[in-house]
């Protein structure tokens, strides 16, 4: 089964400093490849105790979309869980370059457990990761280097959208992809703050121009949790006919059977 495991709702400082949404990232399976993707705080934690346990030492790849801290807080964690402890040498680590070079988070001696470790570019790819192939969209209006994640495996097309402001190029470039599902990372109900941060509509506006078959929204801040996503994501579902889900902490994606309902 290929699925995709929200570790993780929540998004921005407050929700993630409370935990009022976890953030714990993604966990990704296609085919036999496993993807752990932006292991926020907690993140190992939520992995374990899941029902059943998501195992580290399984994985195949660490992956990050950009190295603030809700995105990476146990990346070197995972690294040492998915490497035994650093006595199995194994894996792949991917991520944008500053994530290395410029105030690292990716600390030095984690880096020596792992395989391989490839800094990521933007509209760059295929990066090869087991069965799957990795391209990232252009770069994304952001405080630290910010690329989105397209995922390939057999006939699944997955794009992840993370944080960033709007533009108008944007959807242009995911929709290039033609993803089959489009997760976004939608953090505020309406922007008062002038963030570098989607708002609803931003997010409605990129699903509308991409047409997935099925579009996922998570990473919400406090407004959006006072706006309800599951109303707001029903609403979409009515607009625009597509299949339209706001995940919740522990929520797993089955992606066969979600894409074999839009195709019908």
């Amino acid at each position: 089964m290929s699925s995709i495991l929200f570790l993780g709702s929540g998004g921005a400082r407050f929700v993630v400093a409370r935990q009022l949404r976890a953030s714990g990232g993604m966990w990704i399976r296609l085919g036999a490849t496993q993807i752990h993707v932006d292991p926020g705080p907690g993140a190992l934690v939520r992995a374990l105790s899941h029902v059943p346990p998501c195992n580290p030492r399984e994985l195949d790849a660490i992956v990050l979309s950009h190295k603030h801290l809700d995105h990476s807080g146990d990346v070197n964690v995972l690294i040492e869980a998915m490497t035994s402890g650093g006595f199995r040498r194994r894996g792949a680590m991917l991520a944008p370059a500053d994530a290395f070079d410029d105030e690292p988070v990716v600390l030095p001696y984690a880096r020596r457990f792992v395989e391989r470790i490839e800094r990521l570019e933007p509209s760059s790819g295929p990066y090869r990761v087991g069965g799957i192939e990795i391209f990232t969209s252009m770069r994304h209006r952001h405080a630290v280097q910010t690329h989105g994640l397209i995922f390939v495996h057999d006939a699944i097309r997955v794009a992840y959208l993370p944080c960033g402001r709007y533009f108008e190029e944007l959807a242009a470039d995911y929709a290039r992809h033609h993803p089959d599902v489009l997760i976004v990372n939608v953090l505020r109900y309406h922007d008062q703050l002038n963030v570098d941060h989607f708002t609803w509509n931003d997010a409605c506006r990129v699903v509308a121009e991409v047409r997935p078959k099925v579009a996922v929204f998570q990473h919400f801040g406090t407004t959006m949790l006072e706006a309800s996503p599951p109303r707001l994501a029903a609403q979409v579902e009515d607009e625009l006919g597509l299949r339209a889900i706001a995940v919740y902490d522990g929520f797993t994606l089955d992606l066969e059977t979600e894409l074999a309902a839009a195709a019908r």
